[in-house]
């Protein structure tokens, strides 16, 4: 009775472990050619075709025998009937990054350390109790609920959970680029911004962008590991064990994030799809460095020149800090130009008269600036709601003398307006980017740094 349990216990067991190697995947990012070397590496040659034979053969065969016999002849007459039928089939299939990845990711799985199962149970209360008071030995035991130093040396292959999302100094870069770009395409959007403060943002985003050099790095946080100190030690403790501590006697929780460069061409979807959601994924990689660190550089480029000049990286870390701090601090809107923008209305309103041959009558005078006054701040505010001040002047004229404004030549004549006004932009680059992007914090941070091989879910 005993070992039909337990030949049913391997059978569930072995099940499970299948369902999670042979799990759907939709690939977001695949690095082809470590995936290659390390398949290389564990089988030798790996196969670009595979062909399967498949052959039937049938064979009939009848045989008859008649035999006479007489006193002075004797004769026997005899016949053999046989048919073969063979049909040969080949099946032919071509190996693609996918299967090989496939070939990898089941060969390695039952060395990871770390690695994304469902269903598993949560330890009961005695274990849960020795986790916390001597981690070292279940660590190596049940390294699904704990993970120690030793478990994560470099090289070794893990499998996570993350919440996707590029290093926010990628996300400031990627979003100026666009923003100054869609400013750069229209001549009102440009009157409205502050050209120095978008100068100054565009060549410290040159300087990024040049250091990036075409990688992307990433920061996610891991979704099932916390990094507590047990008995001297930083280990990864799985959340569901910390959670099932009262919250009175829980270690005190780090977060950890999986840090690492990818190539914005091995992406395999749009990256503003993808590294900007948060989305959990899951990531396999291989580790960098040995355990969890308490430092990071996301632009490599830095610690390359680091080598050349000593605490060029520290340096410039602490440059990019501050720099976000500043581009992603809450910052007050400029004092209002009140009078510009009175004026900008105004000549808005002498400029449409100009165009049409019209002279203006100090009544008219009067009452344009009357509108001015009440609609000036509204140019304080975004383009699309600064456009009715503009119209109740252009609509004044028009109910006055039956003017007829072009949409087209009202636009260049808001612009020609502004600038002789002397209204200087009022669109600030950095509450936008505020709206966007969560402020640095302070909160200490633990980083898993690896070399990613694929991301998927």
């Amino acid at each position: 009775m005993i070992n039909r349990f337990k030949s049913w216990w391997r059978r569930r067991k072995n099940r499970r472990v299948m369902q999670e190697k042979n799990q759907l995947r939709e690939f977001v990012y695949l690095d082809e050619v470590s995936v290659t070397s390390l398949v290389s590496s564990r089988k030798g040659a790996i196969p670009s075709e595979i062909t399967d034979k498949l052959t039937d053969s049938v064979r009939s065969s009848m045989t008859s025998n008649t035999e006479t016999s007489a006193k002075v002849i004797k004769a026997s007459f005899g016949s053999v009937l046989e048919s073969t039928r063979t049909q040969d089939r080949q099946v032919l299939r071509k190996a693609t990054i996918q299967a090989t990845f496939k070939d990898l990711y089941e060969e390695e799985w039952d060395a990871m350390p770390m690695r994304t199962t469902s269903g598993l149970n949560i330890p009961p209360p005695s274990e849960i109790q020795n986790i916390l008071t001597n981690p070292e030995p279940l660590a190596r035991k049940m390294p699904q609920w704990v993970v120690g130093k030793e478990q994560l040396t470099r090289g070794r292959l893990i499998e996570v959970e993350v919440e996707l999302q590029a290093d926010s100094v990628f996300q400031v870069s990627a979003f100026v680029s666009s923003f100054l770009d869609m400013f750069a395409g229209s001549s009102e959007l440009a009157g409205q911004i502050d050209r120095g403060e978008a100068e100054g943002v565009r060549e410290f985003n040159g300087i990024l962008e040049k250091l990036l050099v075409g990688l992307v790095p990433i920061k996610c946080r891991l979704v099932d590991y916390q990094v507590v100190s047990l008995d001297g030690q930083e280990y990864l403790v799985h959340r569901d064990v910390l959670e099932s501590v009262p919250l009175g006697q829980r270690p005190r929780e780090t977060p950890v994030y999986l840090v690492g460069v990818t190539e914005q061409d091995l992406f395999w979807k749009d990256i503003r799809r993808v590294l900007f959601s948060k989305a959990r994924v899951k990531v396999l990689c291989r580790l960098n460095q040995i355990g969890a660190r308490s430092s990071w550089t996301a632009v490599k480029l830095a610690d390359m020149i680091g080598n050349i000049v000593p605490g060029f990286a520290q340096q410039f870390d602490s440059f990019v800090s501050d720099v976000l701090r500043t581009v992603t601090s809450d910052s007050s809107v400029q004092e209002p130009q009140d009078a510009a923008r009175v004026e900008t209305l105004v000549t808005y309103g002498n400029l449409i008269a100009q165009e049409a041959e019209i002279s203006l009558t100090d009544s008219d005078r009067s009452e344009l600036r009357r509108l001015a006054n009440e609609n000036a701040h509204l140019l304080g505010i975004s383009v699309p709601e600064s456009r009715p001040a503009f119209r109740k002047i252009a609509q004044y004229l028009t109910d006055r003398y039956g003017l007829v404004v072009d949409p087209d030549k009202s636009h260049d004549l808001r612009v020609q307006a502004r600038s002789q006004a002397g209204l200087s932009g009022n669109l600030s680059i950095q509450p936008i980017i505020t709206s966007r992007l969560q402020n640095p914090t302070n909160e200490e941070e633990r980083y898993l740094d690896a070399e990613i091989i694929a991301i998927y879910w």
